[in-house]
C-alpha cells in the first residue's frame, strides 16, 4: 500500500505538467480552451456517464456521493493515459493531421467507516494547445506581405478531495472541494517582408482558485440483485482569483533583441468565472451482468463573466447514454468475465469563435475492463485493465469555421487492494 500512494504523489507532478502534450485544436483560442472530459476509461467506454452509476469496484469522479459506495475492506487507486489523431478540415487551410497524448489524470478513493468514503485525486480542466499561420497582403500598392502565426499553450486543472456518506441503507450525499490552478498563454506574431523586425502580442491569464460541488445518489432495489440509481450533482458560480497581462513586444530579426515592450493591462480586476452547473442521471444494474444509464449536464457559460463581461461564452448541454454487460463475471475464460461497454453522447460548444458560432460534437465509445486478479484468497475482488476507444465529430454551425474529428485511446489501471484482511496460515 505504500509503494501506492508513494506513486501517487510521484505521479501527480508529472500530470501539472503535461497538460499541454493533450490537444492541438485553433477552436482551443477561445474562452478556456478545450474542456478536458472528467470521466475516467471505464466510463468513456459507456458515453462517459456517471451522475447515477455507483459501483464499487469503480471510482466514479463525476458524483462525490458515489464514493460511499466503496467496501469497507479495500481501497482503490486508478490512473488514465490519453493517445488521440485529430483531423482538421478547414475551407481556408486544408486538412491536417496532429498527434497528442500523455497522462491524464489520476485517483485514489479509501473507505474511512462504514458507509463514509474519500476520494483524492488532480485531473485537468481544460487545455490549450494549437500553432498555425498564414500571409496577408496588406497594401496592394506597394505589396507589403506579412506573415502571421497563433499559438497557445497550457490549460487548467484541478487537485480535489471528496466525501461521501450512505444515509438510510437507500440515500447517499457527498461533497467536493478542489483547488483549480493553471496558465494559459495565447500568442500572435506578424513577420514583415519589407522589414526586419516582428512584432509579437502575447496574452497570458494565470488562475486560482478553490471550487465546490455537491452531489446525491437514491438506490431504489427492485430485486435482491438489480437495483436503479437517481444521481443529481450541483455547483455552483465562482469567481476566481485571476491575473491576465497582454504585452506587445518587437524584435530584432537580425540580433534577437527586443526593441520595445508595453503592456496593455496587467490588473487582478478583471472577472473571471466558472458557470454554475447541474447535473442529472440514472442508472439500472444487474449485479454482475449488466448496468445501463444516461446523463444530462447544462453549464450556464453566458452568465459567467469572462474578461469581466458575461454573454462572450455560450450556455452547453451534454447528453451521455450507455452500459456495461459480462457474460459470466466467475466463467472459466477470460472472454466471458471481461466487462464490455459502449456508448455514445452530444454536447454543444461553450466557446463562441471569430465567425460568431457554435459547434455541436458527437461522439461514440466502445470499451472493456479486463479483471486482473490481485489477491488469491479474494478471487471476487479484482484490479482492472481498462481501455476505451472513442469516436467524436465537432460540426461547427457555421459553415465558415473550422470541422475537427478525433480518434481517442484511453488506458487506465484501477488498483483494487486489500485493507484490514487478516489472512489465516493453513
Amino acid at each position: 500500500m505504500r509503494i501506492t500512494f508513494v506513486s501517487f504523489f510521484l505521479l501527480v507532478s508529472f500530470a501539472v505538467f503535461s497538460q499541454s502534450d493533450n490537444t492541438n485544436s485553433p477552436y482551443t483560442r477561445y474562452g478556456y480552451g478545450q474542456l478536458a472530459d472528467p470521466s475516467f476509461a471505464s466510463q468513456r467506454g459507456m458515453g462517459g456517464i456517471g451522475y447515477g452509476l455507483r459501483n464499487p469496484q469503480m471510482i466514479n469522479p463525476l458524483n462525490p456521493a458515489s464514493f460511499s459506495a466503496i467496501d469497507s475492506m479495500t481501497f482503490m487507486f486508478d490512473f488514465g493515459i490519453k493517445g488521440q489523431l485529430a483531423l482538421m478540415n478547414d475551407g481556408d487551410y486544408g486538412k491536417s493531421r496532429r498527434y497528442n497524448g500523455g497522462l491524464e489524470y489520476m485517483a485514489l478513493q479509501i473507505p474511512l467507516a462504514k458507509g463514509l468514503g474519500m476520494g483524492v485525486g488532480i485531473e485537468p480542466v481544460s487545455f490549450v494547445g494549437y500553432k498555425y499561420g498564414d500571409n496577408d497582403e496588406l497594401d496592394l500598392k506597394e505589396s507589403i506581405d506579412v506573415y502571421k502565426t497563433y499559438s497557445g499553450s497550457g490549460g487548467l486543472s484541478k487537485i480535489y478531495s471528496s466525501l461521501s456518506y450512505h444515509l438510510f441503507n437507500r440515500l447517499s450525499l457527498g461533497v467536493n472541494a478542489g483547488f483549480m490552478f493553471g496558465s494559459i498563454v495565447h500568442n500572435r506574431t506578424a513577420s514583415f517582408a519589407t522589414d526586419a523586425y516582428t512584432v509579437s502580442w502575447p496574452d497570458s491569464m494565470i488562475i486560482k482558485s478553490l471550487t465546490y460541488e455537491a452531489g446525491l445518489q437514491y438506490v431504489q432495489k427492485l430485486s435482491r440483485n438489480s437495483e436503479l440509481v437517481f444521481g443529481a450533482v450541483y455547483a455552483p458560480k465562482i469567481t476566481m482569483n485571476a491575473r491576465a497581462r497582454a504585452d506587445t513586444i518587437r524584435y530584432d530579426n537580425t540580433t534577437g533583441e527586443i526593441m520595445s515592450n508595453s503592456i496593455a493591462y496587467n490588473t487582478r480586476d478583471k472577472a473571471f468565472q466558472m458557470p454554475e452547473t447541474y447535473g442529472f442521471g440514472v442508472s439500472y444494474r444487474k449485479k454482475d451482468k449488466l448496468t445501463l444509464g444516461a446523463d444530462f449536464k447544462y453549464q450556464k457559460w453566458a452568465e459567467a463573466k469572462f474578461f469581466d463581461e458575461t454573454n462572450r461564452l455560450s450556455n452547453r448541454m451534454k447528453i451521455n447514454a450507455g452500459g456495461e454487460f459480462i457474460p459470466n463475471i466467475r466463467g472459466n475464460s477470460l472472454l466471458s468475465r471481461i466487462h464490455y461497454r459502449a456508448g455514445g453522447y452530444f454536447a454543444d460548444s461553450y466557446i463562441i469563435d471569430s465567425n460568431n458560432s457554435t459547434y455541436n460534437e458527437y461522439g461514440l465509445s466502445v470499451g472493456v475492463g479486463i479483471p486482473v486478479v490481485v489477491d488469491r484468497y479474494l478471487r471476487d475482488r479484482f484490479s482492472f485493465i481498462n481501455m476505451a476507444f472513442e469516436y467524436s465529430r465537432l460540426t461547427p454551425k457555421n459553415p465558415a469555421s473550422m470541422s475537427e474529428q478525433y480518434f481517442k485511446l484511453t488506458f487506465s489501471y484501477t488498483f483494487n487492494e486489500s485493507w484490514f484482511f487478516k489472512r489465516k496460515l493453513m
